[in-house]
């Protein structure tokens, strides 16, 4: 028989998680007081005996049709409470400070997280009772008759708590839940999500940055540069303080860094490599100071090898609670054809599945963004246009189902050069410049083949700078009038 499980290697919701969750939801209630009645929750869910109290006066004022704020309830509470750890809280401060957390944008992209924490908590209290309940019955010698009714009436206020609590994922009604994300956006200026670094991105979805929440998928080839615009995606996200993952079976933290550094500083990677022989010292500094400053950076990244979805979604789940910042946090995996299936026997369809189910449910329940990276099976390739459609998704046109939104990146320069390789007939090469036409060096095509509010049919082209693996807007031309002609 093994020895004892080590328990230390799950996550585990700590006394700190819940009184933060605690302090999430009661900072949103007063900012939206439609929550009181949505969310769910009895004054007995909280750990915190001032908690309780808080909440069990507020459901009180909202029921008799009176406005729930730090003000409003101040005559209902004492002056001066005792906390769990011995410290004396002064309630009004305390609740003013909430009130003022709860009109942060970022607080109420974490309500459903929160109350999932106190919810689960909670149960988790009901259930170490129950547990010393039992023991305690156990210990006194019932007879068969007594020990059934007393296991009878456990089981009814376990089921009756479960039912109460079952709903983890829901904290709000959906009027609530829009007008909370409306009030956000509108004090934020625009959705809450993860900001994307071109502008081509955004007119493609339709959306200004990746949204809380929302799973994506970016499409391409190998050799395409699917890893260089997610290295741009990346940067800038972490430059403006969200929290970022980037869990990849290809590419080493080194290699990441080094390829943010000529992205940014305009230093190629081959200069890196050779840094005493090609490298002026303001340029070694540079390096210097960039991967210097990661290490302060709310960035971890994860050199995969044939980790499956149960261990991805372990590791977010352990960096978002490590480095939440109140910032929406972003989630990348390249890509989902290395993710260690279940079963790998199950064809590529069931396997995307899978990993999208799983993927789509963590971004909902931590109010992250995921992008998921797909490289394309080969099916474009046997087209005369090779243009990415839904089919050359990993796992075919059904696996877009559980995608947000699916972006694609098309580079028609690779693609040609590997038709002119083969060509043999006239006709060979009337295809080709039928469909590629000439100029395309450098140019990358943007578009979608899934967006849900938005103009599927938009494409957007930005131009690659293969020395620097970096994509750049197009500089806007100019017309004959403003060149004087």
């Amino acid at each position: 028989m093994s020895g004892p499980v080590d328990r230390s290697q799950f996550d585990r919701i700590t006394d700190k998680d819940a009184l933060e969750a605690s302090e999430v939801f009661l900072a949103c209630m007063f900012a939206n007081n439609a929550i009181i009645a949505d969310c769910g929750l009895d004054p007995e869910d909280f750990g915190q005996g001032y908690h309780q109290m808080l909440f069990q006066h507020a459901q009180e004022m909202f029921r008799s049709g009176q406005p729930v704020t730090a003000v409003s309830i101040k005559p209902h509470l004492p002056k001066v409470v005792r906390a769990s750890e011995g410290e004396d809280i002064l309630t009004a401060q305390y609740n003013v400070q909430l009130m003022s957390l709860g009109f942060d944008p970022s607080t109420m992209g974490r309500l459903e997280s929160a109350i999932h924490i106190i919810k689960s908590v909670s149960l988790g209290r009901l259930l170490a009772r129950e547990a010393d309940i039992a023991s305690e019955i156990a210990k006194e010698g019932h007879t068969l008759l007594t020990l059934d009714d007393e296991i009878e009436q456990l089981e009814l206020r376990l089921k009756e708590r479960r039912q109460r609590l079952s709903s983890l994922k829901s904290g709000t009604a959906p009027g609530s839940s829009y007008l909370a994300k409306f009030e956000a956006s509108a004090r934020r200026d625009g959705v809450v999500g993860v900001p994307i670094a071109l502008p081509e991105i955004q007119r493609v979805l339709s959306e200004p940055a990746f949204e809380a929440g929302n799973l994506y998928g970016l499409l391409s080839s190998s050799g395409e540069g699917k890893s260089s615009l997610t290295m741009q995606l990346i940067n800038h996200a972490v430059d403006l303080g969200h929290p970022v993952l980037f869990l990849s079976y290809d590419q080493s933290a080194d290699q990441c860094v080094s390829q943010m550094i000529a992205q940014v500083h305009g230093i190629s990677m081959k200069k890196q490599r050779e840094p005493t022989r090609l490298m002026s010292q303001s340029e070694r500094d540079t390096c210097v100071l960039f991967a210097t400053a990661m290490n302060t950076r709310p960035l971890d990244i994860i050199r995969c090898q044939r980790e499956g979805v149960d261990k991805l979604v372990a590791y977010a789940r352990r960096f978002i609670k490590k480095q939440a910042n109140g910032k929406t946090p972003f989630i990348v995996i390249d890509h989902i054809g290395k993710v260690k299936p279940r079963d790998p026997k199950l064809s590529p369809d069931r396997i995307s599945g899978e990993v999208t189910v799983e993927l789509k449910a963590l971004a909902y329940e931590t109010q992250s963004a995921v992008l998921i990276l797909n490289q394309r099976n080969g099916l474009g390739s046997k087209r005369d246009n090779p243009r990415p459609i839904a089919a050359d998704l990993y796992g075919g046109e059904g696996a877009r189902a559980d995608y947000d939104a699916v972006i694609t990146l098309y580079r028609p320069e690779k693609y040609r050069k590997e038709r002119e390789k083969v060509a043999a007939t006239p006709q060979d090469w009337k295809t080709i410049n039928s469909v590629f036409g000439s100029e395309i060096e450098g140019v990358a095509e943007l578009a979608s083949i899934k967006v849900r509010f938005g103009d599927p049919s938009i494409e957007e082209f930005v131009h690659f700078e293969a020395e620097f693996t970096r994509y750049i807007s197009p500089k806007p031309k100019r017309n004959q009038q403003d060149l004087g002609i």
